[in-house]
């Protein structure tokens, strides 16, 4: 990210690490603190997408795709949320070996303002034709998202790292977010959350 910075910018690393991490005290997210430093987020992520394999970091999962798959067949609409481009999230897809027809809505940066802005979220929201209350969001960032989903009313489920009271719950991997997901989904209004009439929105 700060090669790229300092291509668009026409700086040395040290210095586009410098203004990448000054914007990002502000913005919180690298993909906010971009408009403060002048650079397309499309273009950003265009060129990111050239450099990065994602492949050789992430490994496939068999069991993610089946969980969420379970989700779906209980009703659920399942949408992604991510502040990277649509190039750079479709590689990060490939490389975990999940389609991109498995989501009922992806929403990039490229689409909304990223988080933490409730733009995404609401446009999530909006396309599902529920409200913010009949959903589920599962997120590894207290601060750059999942505050924003809790703030709207969203029960949210925090993956990996420390505890947050951001977090309505926590989990130590998403295979087991989405195993509490699925048992908050049986369990229903009981525990707060409860689905729309056309089903609910993880």
């Amino acid at each position: 990210m700060v090669r790229v910075v300092a291509e668009m910018l026409g700086v040395g690393p040290e210095e586009a690490y410098r203004r990448l991490r000054d914007a990002k005290e502000r913005a919180i997210t690298t993909s906010a603190s971009l408009g403060l430093l002048g650079i397309s987020r499309q273009r950003f992520y265009d060129r990111l997408a050239e450099l990065v394999e994602p492949s050789r970091h992430i490994r496939p999962s068999g069991e993610l795709e089946g969980r969420v798959r379970r989700l779906k067949a209980r009703g659920l609409l399942v949408a992604l949320h991510t502040n990277a481009g649509r190039r750079l999230a479709s590689k990060v897809l490939d490389a975990l070996a999940l389609p991109p027809s498995l989501f009922d809505y992806i929403v990039t940066c490229e689409d909304a303002d990223p988080k933490p802005s409730p733009a995404g979220y609401e446009r999530i929201v909006a396309a599902a034709g529920c409200i913010p209350e009949q959903c589920i969001y599962v997120g590894d960032r207290a601060v750059a998202e999942l505050r924003t989903a809790k703030i709207m009313g969203m029960f949210t489920v925090k993956v990996g790292g420390k505890p947050s009271l951001w977090a309505d719950t926590h989990a130590k991997s998403i295979i087991e977010a989405l195993e509490l997901v699925e048992g908050l989904v049986a369990l229903g209004p009981a525990k707060g959350w409860s689905r729309s009439k056309g089903g609910g929105t993880y």
